[in-house]
């Protein structure tokens, strides 16, 4: 989905074509899924792209404004200035793309153009005016706690875009923001996943989400025993007879068929697997 000025934003949408995805290196892209690189490579790839000087990603957690991430082609500071100005001049406030970005519901993330000549606020007209900004692309849509924000940004020494690169804008939206979208998801993932036995609220969690419908007792005296306590150490955080966090256990074995605690934590990982996804827009400590 593609909008571009005022008049679009009020419900004038048109789709830019897409070209092949070969036009992005999906292989670099796919092996650093997961990793502290792939904003960087995905940066590298769409400054190519589209012959801009600046990629910024930002994040809206509680409908807020955060910036993730400021590149620059020749590695310099000026997209982290970039950002900072924007920030400290709370641009987002002129900027009518942030309230549409940040409340996008769609499953498909949107994508919005700053046209140079007619921009949508003269705060905002001023600002790219200081930077002399020529052409900004960002696709918005969901991500992990929070909408995200990926903006593809040229200055006026390079010139407008030309119709090869518009006719690649469609991949931004198509190709690029998925894959960062899947790649903050999968860091999230594996952020929980180290964390699956070292939070209690996170255990009770997991035991909540695991569809079994497990008796909330039984399931905090499981919990704390997944956690490292004993049975007893179990009843005495929940102020219950050590007698009755012993029957709560016994039930949640003979429920799945348990022989041991090497079978409930096995139990457990294979359910956290499965569940880790719905835990990632949740701050465990």
């Amino acid at each position: 989905m593609y909008l571009e000025n005022v008049e679009s934003l009020l419900g004038h949408r048109r789709s830019f074509p897409v070209q092949s995805p070969s036009a992005l290196g999906l292989g670099s892209l796919i092996d650093a899924l997961g990793t502290r690189d792939f904003e960087n490579e995905l940066a590298r790839q769409l400054m190519d792209m589209f012959h801009s000087e600046y990629i910024h990603i930002c994040h809206f957690p509680a409908g807020q404004v955060r910036m993730i991430n400021s590149m620059s082609e020749d590695g310099s500071c000026r997209a982290q200035e970039q950002s900072a100005a924007y920030f400290r001049r709370q641009m987002w406030d002129f900027d009518p793309t942030i309230a549409i970005g940040k409340q996008w519901d769609e499953d498909a993330p949107i994508l919005t153009a700053l046209d140079i000549h007619r921009p949508e606020t003269r705060e905002l007209k001023e600002f790219y005016d200081e930077l002399a900004i020529g052409e900004r692309i960002v696709a918005y849509g969901k991500g992990v706690g929070g909408h995200l924000g990926l903006s593809v940004v040229r200055t006026r020494a390079r010139g407008a875009f030309t119709g090869e690169e518009r006719a690649r804008i469609g991949l931004i939206g198509e190709i690029a923001f998925p894959l960062l979208a899947r790649n903050y998801n999968l860091l999230n993932e594996r952020h929980i996943f180290s964390l699956s036995l070292s939070s209690l609220e996170l255990i009770e969690n997991c035991l909540a989400l695991s569809g079994h419908n497990i008796p909330r007792r039984e399931a905090q005296v499981i919990a704390r025993m997944l956690y490292g306590m004993t049975c007893e150490g179990a009843s005495i955080d929940l102020s219950i007879a050590f007698e009755t966090a012993v029957t709560y256990k016994k039930r949640f074995y003979r429920r799945f068929n348990l022989g041991g605690f090497r079978a409930l934590l096995t139990w457990y990982l294979g359910t956290f697997a499965g569940t880790c996804h719905l835990l990632g827009s949740r701050q465990y400590h």
